[in-house]
């Protein structure tokens, strides 16, 4: 709760807003520059640590404040194409991804497609490489289709509570804007996806990280024969095939690699809770595709990566906030 905006402010009140128990004796210099607590300097108003000093610089400061940040604020899909190295470019190739995410939809038996990979120009749904969350199920499915085959593995939310935090019942534990489970400050989920082209076992080739914890309780798991395919068009919040498979939610800094990301990279990129692009994480071999976009792409505007082009905002946009 924030301190107020106005009247009288004690030294205590200023305490207890950063968390600080008991009765020390303190400054207002040391307060101002944080000897005491940490300021957060994503609150609305907080006080420099430059003199002089005075309690009126605490008015309407905010410990728990979130940062504004930039985000896609999605109700539809975004599309990217034109893939100069195209992922899963054999059945050999390893692959891997990450982005954050925050559902904004309500409680509602609908399913999304967290990211979808597909041949460009087909309503087929015979090959695709995709996580899909059902809702119904309240489950991750992390699949690659092939020739109308799956080879897929299966996390339920509640059966990896430890990572999730979204609860252990499969009717109260969905995944809604209501229940994000384990969030960042601003609501932010960090999911990595890990593909290792090796194993002959979808159980074995898939793992998913959410905040870099692995999910590792699996519902189900299929082994079928994989085939090559063309995925020349990458999809968030939706697929090219329907509009099915979209919801409310935002994202931001979404990542793609051909290769395996270890549990190490994982932690790397979720760093404690703050997005970072591959670029800051020092993460960039074998980067295929970067979005930190700052505002919306123009079409064939290309990715952080240079490999991508950017092809369809359908109405959507980047937007700056909490």
């Amino acid at each position: 709760m924030a301190l107020p905006s106005s009247g009288i402010i004690s030294v205590s009140d200023i305490l207890t807003e950063g968390g600080v128990g008991g009765s020390p004796t303190v400054t207002l210099q040391g307060l101002a520059t944080g000897s005491y607590f940490t300021i957060n300097t994503s609150s609305p108003s907080y006080p420099s640590p430059d003199p002089p000093y005075a309690m009126s610089d605490w008015y309407d400061y905010e410990q728990a404040s979130a940062p504004a940040i930039y985000f896609w604020d999605l109700t539809t899909d975004i599309r990217w194409d034109n893939p100069t190295d195209k992922p899963l470019a054999t059945t050999s190739e390893d692959w891997s991804i990450s982005l954050w995410i925050r559902p904004q939809w309500a409680s509602s038996d609908l399913n999304l497609t967290v990211y979808d990979l597909s041949p460009s120009g087909t309503t087929s749904t015979a090959n695709r490489f995709f996580l899909s969350y059902d809702y119904g199920l309240n489950r991750f499915v992390a699949r690659y289709r092939s020739n109308s085959k799956n080879f897929d593995r299966q996390w339920s939310l509640h059966g990896n509570n430890s990572a999730t935090g979204t609860g252990t019942s499969s009717s109260s534990g969905k995944w809604t804007a209501a229940n994000r489970g384990n969030a960042n400050s601003n609501g932010f989920v960090n999911l990595i996806v890990s593909y290792d082209a090796s194993q002959t076992s979808a159980a074995n080739a898939f793992k998913m990280y959410w905040n870099a914890s692995e999910l590792t309780n699996t519902a189900v798991s299929n082994s079928n024969t994989r085939s090559t395919v063309s995925y020349d068009e990458l999809t968030f919040c939706g697929n090219d095939n329907n509009t099915g498979g979209s919801r409310i939610a935002d994202y931001m800094y979404m990542h793609m690699w051909d290769q395996v990301t270890s549990s190490s990279n994982a932690t790397t990129m979720y760093n404690s809770g703050t997005p970072i692009s591959a670029s800051a994480a020092g993460y960039t071999t074998n980067l295929i595709f970067g979005d930190t976009s700052t505002a919306t792409p123009a079409v064939n505007d290309p990715d952080d990566s240079g490999n991508y082009d950017f092809e369809n905002a359908n109405g959507q946009s980047v937007v700056y906030g909490t």
